[in-house]
């Protein structure tokens, strides 16, 4: 996998880790409500569970909504629901309630209370100045429909958006080396989207003056989704711990857990091998069948038209050492820069190539690199989707140390 340090370079500048890019204070926090209600705060707790070994980890993974892993301590941090809390008790696992986490995900302070992060709304009108104060720079493409929007009902939702930076000037579009950056995927994830919003507006701001900058946009061409959930993202805006889309026809009759993961939706390995759920009131329900949601189906078909086919279709053909291209999924958090396969431990095909490129870009932050099992095990991510199906060098970006992360 042939991968410029022009690359490497301008993504260690994007500053992917839980310090944002100074100089840029948004709005304060509006907009209207969307969705169904979030869950009750104050009947969620917060535990951390002590787990055998992996299998007990991974089973619990593909039901649960982990937050996070201490593989070295023996256990996993969890947010339940007293429902959810017993049946793991009747299980015989040990928990211990994490006071201090439980307090934070029972009283939210909910967007108002972080300046520093943009609005569903807000991220959209910054990208909208971006594409007509850059035009001949930027441009925005919107490349499908949430949820809510695809569906008859009472909200309208959203269009999902990508903003492409490169100067159309030199060399033909398709020609470049195309980097692929996406964001909020989980709605909770404050950071992903300001952090991707930001990488714009500096790759934007500084053309020209920073010759490094000004090569990557002359010869690269650049796509950044900062809102792949934006119908989720507004109700998370609210201040709850809301994870998945809103999709609220498979069988959930419970409002405040309806949703798709749509980290577990993607097309390649969908539901093989225990890393998600089937259970439509999962925070890890994968859906009723692969790449089923409209926000999904938005990233796939868009990567499709950018990246040309560079692997073969099985699991064991390599992509080709001359391959182009990179993909990056930002999250929250943990620290860590992640690259496939999720759904296995064997190593992936690349799995030099790949683990170089993720300590190579751990090194810029500071994270943990691991392969994304490592973690525990997942199946139809979007990292294994877009390295799987297309061989493109694919990474996930775990960022901070929560979902709410402060601006300080």
């Amino acid at each position: 996998m042939r991968n410029s340090r022009w690359m490497l370079t301008v993504l260690a500048l994007a500053a992917l880790s839980v310090g944002l890019l100074p100089g840029i204070t948004p709005h304060a926090a509006g907009g209207t409500e969307a969705g169904p209600p979030g869950q009750n705060p104050t009947d969620l707790v917060v535990v951390r569970l002590y787990f055998p070994d992996r299998d007990a980890l991974n089973a619990i993974a593909a039901e649960y909504d982990v937050w996070e892993v201490h593989h070295d301590l023996g256990y996993a941090v969890l947010l339940l629901t007293p429902e959810e809390y017993e049946t793991l008790q009747r299980q015989g696992y040990r928990m211990e309630i994490d006071e201090e986490k439980t307090i934070e995900a029972r009283n939210p302070l909910g967007i108002p209370g972080y300046p520093c992060y943009r609005t569903v709304e807000e991220t959209y009108q910054t990208l909208e100045e971006l594409a007509t104060n850059y035009s001949s720079l930027a441009e925005l493409e919107d490349i499908g429909d949430s949820w809510d929007k695809v569906m008859p009902g009472g909200n309208p939702g959203y269009d999902i958006y990508a903003l492409r930076i490169t100067n159309e000037d030199i060399t033909p579009l398709e020609d470049k080396p195309t980097f692929f950056l996406m964001a909020e995927i989980h709605a909770r994830e404050y950071t992903t989207a300001e952090t991707a919003t930001r990488f714009a507006e500096y790759l934007l701001q500084n053309y020209g003056t920073n010759p490094e900058i000004t090569f990557f946009v002359d010869y690269y061409r650049t796509y950044i989704v900062p809102m792949t959930n934006p119908d989720g993202r507004k109700i998370a805006e609210g201040g709850t711990l809301w994870r998945k889309n809103v999709d609220n026809d498979d069988g959930c009759t419970n409002p405040s857990s309806w949703g798709t993961d749509l980290n577990r939706n993607h097309s390649y390995r969908w539901g093989c091998c225990g890393g998600s759920s089937g259970s439509p009131c999962a925070e890890t329900y994968r859906g009723p069948s692969q790449a089923s949601e409209p926000e999904t189906q938005a990233i796939q078909n868009k990567v499709l038209t950018l990246f040309p086919d560079q692997r073969g279709p099985g699991d064991s053909d390599p992509a080709p050492n001359d391959a182009t291209g990179i993909l990056i999924t930002l999250h929250s958090y943990s620290e860590l820069v992640l690259w496939p396969w999720g759904w296995t431990y064997s190593g992936a095909p690349n799995e030099a190539q790949l683990q170089t490129l993720g300590r190579k870009l751990a090194w810029y932050n500071n994270y943990t690199p691991e392969q994304s099992s490592d973690l525990y095990i997942t199946d139809g991510t979007t990292d294994d989707w877009s390295y799987g199906e297309l061989g493109i060098a694919s990474f996930t970006f775990e960022m901070g140390t929560q979902f709410f992360q402060a601006c300080s």
